[in-house]
């Protein structure tokens, strides 16, 4: 197991105690080690003392030989931390759930790891209970599930593992051989943009009001290729200079993006009333409401099968089979090109995925804009 210290870093979160982290790579993974410290004077002597100790650490490992007790209780890593004797697992958790909280992470994701913990681990387990053996046996009990969410347990249970080895000594050895759950890619259904032009106009809401807007955020999402919730977050302040800006406190991998629209959105925009600070504050709160209304209109036209997600999965194509750029389009959606070809494009060949990242040129570029398809086929 061979470590190597990357770089210190401040927490960028707003926080009432801000506190300096070191960044250090065990085995390949990324694992971020609290200095209780806001002096970056102080951040700046661990790293350099740390050094020396991390390179006798390699070399005893490069021997075969298992390090001294002091060094691994100096470098804060493994099975090093003094044990805090039986700790129950629920407590545990509850400190874990408060030291995400600290460290800045979504809601929606604390819940998401602590609801996959709670459903894994039995009542009354303790630390001693958390052994090789118990995680398989924890996770098998999902055998019954679909994988995605048998993955979502695993996960959650892993990186509650990686908070037991640091605070409470758990052997790191822990993480090895960590049971793998296999999640196959799922096919997703995709519209036209004749298709999308049909299944918008065939909206429908009892508040005419509501129903106006409603079809300006589909228009939105079928031209932007923007996420469901990101879009309905948008305010007034959010739409200038014929763009909209995606905060990064509203998307899902935290970086802010500006988008051009089209003008017939922005003109949509225009006429709209303002009655708020946000844009479409008259539509369904919730995403099930709004689900259920694009289900609707979707069934009216007999489009293939699809929510508010299609419309992102199918600009993404849409554009890529146009410009063959993934790095335009992974601008547009707020993705990395690998993650944008592996998603959301039918290209899911490496040699095609490392031809077009090649291929791919540097500097700004104008994305075309979807709604030019509904020109060409005389709908707009």
């Amino acid at each position: 197991m061979k470590i190597t210290v990357c770089a210190y870093l401040k927490n960028a979160h707003k926080l009432k105690n801000p506190s300096y982290y070191a960044r250090v790579k065990v085995d390949g993974r990324t694992h971020d080690i609290p200095l209780h410290t806001a002096e970056k004077s102080v951040a700046e002597s661990w790293v350099r003392l740390r050094r020396s100790e991390i390179q006798r650490y390699n070399d005893y490992i490069a021997c075969g030989e298992q390090p001294p007790e002091d060094l691994l209780s100096k470098l804060n890593i493994g099975s090093n931390k003094p044990s805090k004797g039986s700790v129950d697992l629920i407590k545990a958790l509850d400190e874990w759930e408060t030291e995400l909280r600290r460290r800045g992470f979504r809601e929606r994701s604390i819940d998401t790891y602590c609801k996959g913990v709670r459903a894994t681990i039995p009542q009354g387990s303790t630390t001693e209970d958390f052994t090789r053996a118990n995680i398989r046996l924890w996770l098998s009990k999902h055998d019954h599930l679909r994988p995605s969410t048998r993955k979502s347990y695993s996960v959650s249970l892993h990186e509650f593992c990686k908070h037991l080895i640091a605070e409470h000594g758990l052997d790191s050895r822990l993480l090895q051989e960590w049971p793998r759950v296999i999640v196959e890619p799922v096919s997703k259904n995709s519209w036209t943009m004749a298709q999308m032009y049909h299944i918008i106009e065939a909206v429908k809401c009892k508040d005419k009001v509501m129903e106006e807007q409603f079809k300006v955020y589909a228009w939105v999402l079928a031209t932007c290729g923007s996420r469901q919730q990101e879009t309905y977050e948008l305010t007034w302040n959010d739409f200038h200079d014929n763009c909209l800006t995606f905060r990064a406190e509203t998307t899902k991998g935290r970086k802010e993006r500006t988008v051009p629209l089209d003008m017939r959105v922005v003109e949509m925009l225009l006429r709209m009333p303002r009655t708020g600070s946000r844009i479409f504050g008259a539509i369904p709160k919730s995403q099930a409401g709004r689900y259920s209304i694009i289900e609707r209109a979707v069934k009216s036209v007999n489009a293939p099968h699809g929510g508010l997600h299609t419309f992102r999965t199918s600009v993404s194509r849409i554009l890529y089979r146009k410009c063959k750029d993934i790095t335009a389009v992974a601008a547009l959606l707020g993705h990395s090109p690998e993650v944008s070809m592996l998603h959301y494009s039918e290209a899911r060949q490496a040699e095609e995925l490392k031809t077009t990242i090649e291929s791919a040129y540097s500097g700004e570029t104008m994305i075309p804009n979807a709604m030019d398809e509904l020109i060409k086929a005389g709908l707009v």
